[in-house]
């Protein structure tokens, strides 16, 4: 296990959110543990949220494939509040910065279900992407130059574990254009189990995921969390995202690794 203090020790975190819940799902366990070591006073945390256009609610299929402005205003306020209403329990009101860039999520893009799986999201890899996906592509990868030009900071990206299109559009842009900056690049980047995909991924998507690995050099950091309290945070704050399967995936997760959570920081 690595000390907490320890896990992440550049000054500034930049966490890139694909969805409103994914930030606390993925790195919920590692601002816990911060917290109650009264280390955050010692960050600069940015949120930026990718994909702040919604009309997603779980439970409601119906409502899922309306697009009408009606539903995207309901949908994308119930889940901005109940986003801020989780980092605040987590970072405190006020603790950090929070940003939206305002791209179409991939319910109301209308993109299909992948079937078999234990809870609702599109799968996707780069052969997937349609015109729509590769403008969405372009723009995130256009903004990853600021972010990585950052010095003396970490820049937390979702490791894209099962492949949910939304999270392999953000993680392929930013490390496209990390590779394009070459050494210009300052921040490091950290990949994120993302949730409740890790917890629930077959050796299929681990060995997928693996391979994104081995290409980065990445190595992983594994540090303790309370579990059960992530996974009670996250039913609590997000009523109208969660499904029975996020609880497992996330104690599955934390089982696997020995009450951890795990963060993968990406080689030079």
């Amino acid at each position: 296990m690595t000390a907490i203090k320890n896990v992440i020790p550049e000054k500034n975190i930049i966490l890139l959110s694909p969805h409103f819940d994914d930030a606390p799902l993925t790195y919920g366990g590692y601002l816990d543990s911060m917290a109650r070591a009264d280390l955050l006073k010692d960050k600069r945390i940015r949120m930026v949220i990718i994909f702040s256009r919604s009309n997603y609610q779980a439970r409601d299929d119906k409502g899922n494939k309306d697009t009408s402005l009606a539903r995207i205003q309901y949908a994308t306020g119930v889940r901005l509040l109940e986003d801020m209403t989780c980092l605040d329990a987590l970072l405190g009101r006020g603790n950090y910065k929070y940003e939206l860039m305002a791209e179409r999520e991939c319910v109301l893009r209308q993109k299909g279900w992948k079937p078999g799986e234990k809870f609702e999201f599109p799968w996707g890899d780069q052969s997937a992407f349609d015109s729509e996906d590769r403008e969405i592509f372009g723009r995130i990868k256009a903004y990853a130059w600021e972010w990585l030009a950052c010095p003396d900071t970490a820049l937390l990206v979702p490791l894209g574990v099962k492949e949910h299109i939304d999270h392999i559009i953000v993680r392929d842009a930013v490390m496209e254009m990390r590779a394009e900056m070459e050494a210009r690049a300052s921040a490091s980047v950290y990949f994120g189990e993302d949730q409740p995909y890790t917890g629930l991924a077959s050796g299929d998507d681990w060995r997928t995921a693996r391979r994104f690995l081995e290409k980065w050099r990445a190595e992983p950091l594994d540090y303790d969390i309370d579990a059960e309290k992530k996974k009670t945070l996250i039913f609590e704050c997000y009523p109208t995202q969660v499904e029975e399967s996020y609880g497992e995936g996330i104690l599955n997760r934390a089982r696997e690794l020995k009450g951890a959570e795990r963060l993968y920081r990406a080689g030079s």
